[in-house]
């Protein structure tokens, strides 16, 4: 099958085996849609390093195709979504219940599809049974496609506390932080952000309270928002503003580091974090909001529309560069703007 694979430098399309159920538990599943995540850029553009010789790919739906002896809950043609982190449940983290921590069996990290096991860049994939969660009759691939996104969204606003009337800013409006913004207002936080690219902006607009440029966010403005006061938790959802964080946060409030970018590094002083009672959350991998993200897609079937691109994996390369805003005025368009692209089979 076609598949592309992380060879240290780039990604290749290469003939790779169908995988094959091998435990009983397993399901065999065709995909239908994956999309391309910002951790996969991330690698691509060497802000993380990817292990080489794996097929990427994370955020995925697909149809059962065959089930192992033992699998109960799901039968050939069901629709799924795919959970990629598959905690061991072996290692002390996970007999705590901390399954987001989880170290895997020998103690070299969490097995998670498309990072340091074979993944959704292909048109087939097995898994066990546990982790694909069958999907709502009439729910679109395309919302379905949101709920790993989401379920990383869920669990940072669960553990930052955040409740209705919170003020939240989110900086940067890619794919994340326009998630973040729709799970901001459904809650029912006063939702303002900022994003420097003309569609993204134009896409954040028709969900924050109010969203603009970064350079447009003065004093004043935020003033006319909030009064006087500053943001309860600000969201850095491109990786590299914890400077704006910084001067933006309430005091008691919360920063979320939630972008990834692995070169970008940042100097803080403790006694500021100290004398303002500032939380600074790292909240790790997405723990029990799976089924809520489902859920959470379900209801608000917008999240639908962040799907902008469909491509076929041969069109890899031109799906990348447009990403990356290589691709002439398309990446900037507010009327047709690239937020999220995803690969059809």
């Amino acid at each position: 099958m076609p598949a592309l694979v992380w060879n240290s430098q780039k990604l290749n399309l290469s003939e790779q085996d169908i995988p094959v159920i091998t435990l009983a538990t397993d399901v065999k599943v065709k995909i239908q849609m994956t999309g391309i995540c910002g951790t996969d850029l991330a690698v691509i553009t060497g802000k993380e390093p990817g292990v080489p010789g794996v097929i990427r790919g994370h955020e995925a739906v697909g149809t059962v195709v065959e089930t192992g002896s033992n699998v109960t809950s799901l039968k050939a043609g069901d629709r799924v979504v795919v959970d990629p982190n598959h905690s061991c449940g072996k290692c002390r983290f996970c007999l705590q219940g901390k399954l987001h921590l989880c170290t895997g069996t020998d103690g070299q990290g969490m097995p998670i599809a498309g990072l340091n096991k074979n993944g959704t860049f292909a048109p087939w994939f097995v898994s066990e049974e546990k982790f694909l969660h069958k999907l709502p009759e009439q729910m679109s691939w395309e919302a379905a496609l949101a709920t790993e996104p989401l379920a990383c969204v869920l669990h940072n606003f669960r553990e930052a506390r955040a409740k209705k009337g919170d003020a939240v800013l989110i900086l940067g409006s890619g794919p994340m932080g326009l998630l973040c913004q729709f799970v901001a207002k459904r809650i029912g936080c006063t939702t303002v952000s900022i994003e420097i690219n003309e569609g993204r902006l134009a896409k954040a607009q028709q969900i924050s309270d109010y969203a603009c440029p970064p350079e447009e966010l003065t004093a004043e403005r935020v003033f006319r928002i909030l009064g006087d006061k500053k943001f309860d938790i600000v969201i850095d959802a491109v990786g590299t503003q914890m400077e704006m964080a910084e001067q933006w946060v309430e005091r008691g409030g919360t920063i979320i580091p939630f972008g990834i970018n692995g070169r970008y590094k940042y100097t803080i002083s403790p006694t500021y974090y100290t004398q303002n009672a500032v939380r600074l959350l790292g909240a790790g991998e997405y723990l029990n909001t799976f089924e809520d993200a489902l859920q959470f897609a379900k209801d608000v079937p917008e999240v639908s529309t962040l799907i902008t691109r469909k491509y076929s994996l041969d069109q890899f390369e031109t799906a990348i560069q447009e990403l990356l805003g290589n691709s002439g005025n398309s990446a900037v368009s507010s009327e047709h703007p690239v937020l999220k692209s995803a690969f059809v089979f």
